[in-house]
């Protein structure tokens, strides 16, 4: 089947915000979902939404507080927890004084999981009632504020870590540049974000639930998040894309013969 070709999205000049990675205030329209449209910056390819930070943080605020029971169950089974195992493993032979910190730590699934094993483990999160679910029913080290404000010392941590959280920051070169802060010389930050320039998005487009400026402000490509990190002293060491979908969040889940008919086409 060949891809037919989509229509350039049109050119815009938008002074509302500069990039975050450039500076620069003229965008074009790349996507158009639930009254709001995600624009990408014309210097340096960075994709935003249009929609002013403040009125975004209070939108996100209020939907993670929304589903925390939600999150609170999906945190804590036996398979997100092994995923986060997983992932601590890889990040062992960074252990260093077992300092690690979790930036946007919600209700604390990975740093109970790295409690388990043995990490010197503390989270920031700023919405509260996530926050206090984890010191409550977990007794994590979970604190109710930004990475910013947390102001902890310079150098304090082996490991910063976070997983879907790049995206939903107004200004994510602001963070990069505190979890620069405190690293300690030689530690490493992982980040796990969601991927413009992947096959998911290019194959779905709208019909990707992760792509919606309601939900997430900025979104990135391989070349604009090392853009970033090199802009606040991060060595991008590795990027790496995992996972496809073939079929609209929203559409029937297909299994057996049909599920690998469809992957092949």
């Amino acid at each position: 089947m060949r891809r037919s070709m989509p229509r350039p999205p049109r050119s815009t000049a938008s002074g509302s915000a500069p990039c975050d990675l450039c500076a620069g205030t003229r965008a074009r329209e790349v996507l158009h979902k639930n009254g709001y449209a995600f624009l990408e910056c014309l210097g340096c390819g960075l994709v935003r939404a249009d929609m002013a930070p403040e009125a975004f943080f209070a939108l996100n605020e209020e939907t993670f507080e929304g589903s925390l029971d939600h999150y609170a169950a999906k945190s804590y089974t036996p398979k997100k927890q092994r995923r986060y195992d997983r992932r601590l493993r890889g990040l062992e032979r960074h252990r260093g004084e077992g300092r690690l910190c979790e930036v946007g730590a919600n209700v604390g699934g990975f740093l109970a999981a790295a409690r388990r094993a043995g990490w010197d483990a503390v989270g920031v999160e700023p919405v509260a009632a996530c926050a206090a679910w984890a010191r409550e029913h977990e007794n994590l080290d979970v604190r109710s504020t930004t990475l910013q404000d947390a102001a902890f010392p310079e150098g304090s941590f082996d490991v910063v870590y976070s997983n879907a959280v790049l995206e939903h920051l107004t200004s994510p070169r602001a963070v990069l540049a505190e979890i620069h802060r405190v690293l300690r010389p030689g530690g490493v930050t992982l980040c796990d974000t969601v991927n413009w320039a992947s096959q998911t998005r290019e194959r779905l487009g709208g019909d990707w639930k992760l792509v919606d400026p309601l939900m997430h402000y900025h979104l990135f490509t391989p070349s604009t998040l090392a853009g970033l990190c090199e802009a606040v002293g991060l060595e991008a060491l590795e990027l790496r894309s995992h996972g496809v979908r073939l079929r609209p969040n929203a559409a029937p889940r297909l299994t057996g013969a049909a599920r690998w008919i469809e992957a092949l086409r």
